[in-house]
């Protein structure tokens, strides 16, 4: 009987240890010079925006840029399809305030039942997200800090 117990700790322990493991390793994932395109869509997502802009180093030939416009970055890859420069970019202020003005107003469809039992029961929801994240990481198919669906939305 006290081997089962020693052995449900144990893995729980190690259950823990990998999903503090994966949090801590994506949390400092960011966009690099040399890295492929696959390597940044692993660390920041899939980009928002995908084009061909000039080569500013070669007059005729065009490279491939991908735009974030969350994290506000741009990687425009070189020929050898790889990131040859990161930049930062802003958005103007009426699409910032645009972007703001619905953060600050309450949402518009408040259901006086599902509000408060979504609000509830969020923390069980985000719990159960970050622990398939955990086992997904252990399970060896790529660490990623999950996102989690706004409280009010179920």
């Amino acid at each position: 009987m006290s081997a089962r117990r020693l052995m449900a700790k144990v893995s729980a322990l190690l259950l823990a240890v990998a999903i503090g493991a994966c949090s801590t390793a994506s949390e400092h994932e960011s966009l690099t010079t040399g890295m492929s395109a696959d390597e940044t869509v692993q660390a920041m997502g899939p980009p928002d925006l995908k084009d061909s802009v000039p080569d500013p180093n070669h007059s005729g030939a065009t490279v491939l840029r991908y735009v974030w416009l969350d994290s506000g970055k741009v990687a425009v890859f070189g020929p050898n399809d790889r990131v040859a420069s990161v930049q930062q970019i802003e958005a103007s202020a009426k699409a910032q305030a645009e972007v703001e003005q619905p953060r600050t107003q309450p949402p518009s469809t408040f259901d006086p039942i599902a509000t408060p039992l979504n609000y509830t029961f969020f923390p069980i929801k985000a719990a159960l997200i970050y622990i398939g994240a955990g086992l997904n990481c252990a399970a060896g198919s790529g660490c990623q800090k999950p996102k989690l669906p706004d409280p009010s939305q179920g």
